[in-house]
């Protein structure tokens, strides 16, 4: 899979890259049926306490010319219990489709080119985006790094991926995960999507990003 950049926005608690799909994994540059990156959830179940299942959602539906909307944040909100733990599912959509295509499934089958990035920030501090990325034909690789947030900052929030790939080394993928929440606070979660079709590594720095989000985080 390899999506191409069409829109960028800066967001109050997030930034999202909103890409096109193509289905042929062996071409690099994007030539056919492409599908619109729209809407990203976080699904998370507490597994203390099956009834207590947080959700947010991320989204920037299309006009019927293909333009971007308004970008819609209003659900972009995770609440947490404090000291859970939970197990957490991304769901990428293209509502663009009828019925609404489930991108994330395309993703999982093909888990050796992605990995998923999780990035816990606090609120006195910005959301750290990459600079702009240049367009797939002049794309350059690989692209920058984020600055790291300083040790000690950060929400309080520790994340670890529990689904992998069939790569030999078996690197992580990031559909799925386990969310443990600390003591109370409030933050912001960045989670960021690297598309590193035949050079994945299991470190941020190969390829380019399809995808890079935030959601504001409470914990209670």
């Amino acid at each position: 899979m390899n999506f191409r950049k069409s829109l960028s926005m800066m967001i109050a608690g997030g930034a999202l890259v909103v890409f096109s799909c193509n289905k042929d994994e062996q071409v690099v540059a994007p030539t056919i049926a492409n599908e619109a990156l729209t809407t990203v959830q976080l699904q998370l179940i507490n597994t203390a306490d099956a009834s207590d299942k947080p959700t947010a959602q991320w989204e920037q539906l299309l006009d019927n010319n293909g333009n971007p909307l308004p970008v819609d944040v209003s659900q972009a909100n995770l609440t947490l219990k404090a000291n859970a733990t939970y197990t957490a599912k991304i769901v990428l959509l293209d509502k663009t489709q009828s019925p609404v295509f489930v991108v994330s499934d395309e993703i999982k089958e093909r888990a050796n080119y992605h990995l998923f990035f999780f990035q816990p920030l606090p609120t006195s501090q910005p959301l750290v985006i990459p600079n702009s990325y240049p367009d797939d034909k002049n794309d350059v690789y690989p692209e920058p790094i984020p600055t790291p947030i300083p040790a000690g900052s950060a929400l309080n929030l520790t994340i670890a991926i529990t689904d992998h790939d069939i790569n030999p080394q078996q690197y992580p993928v990031g559909l799925e995960s386990n969310f443990a929440a600390g003591a109370a606070g409030t933050g912001w979660l960045r989670i960021v999507m690297r598309h590193q079709p035949n050079v994945k590594n299991g470190t941020y720095a190969p390829g380019s990003t399809d995808l890079d989000v935030g959601f504001t985080v409470t914990i209670q």
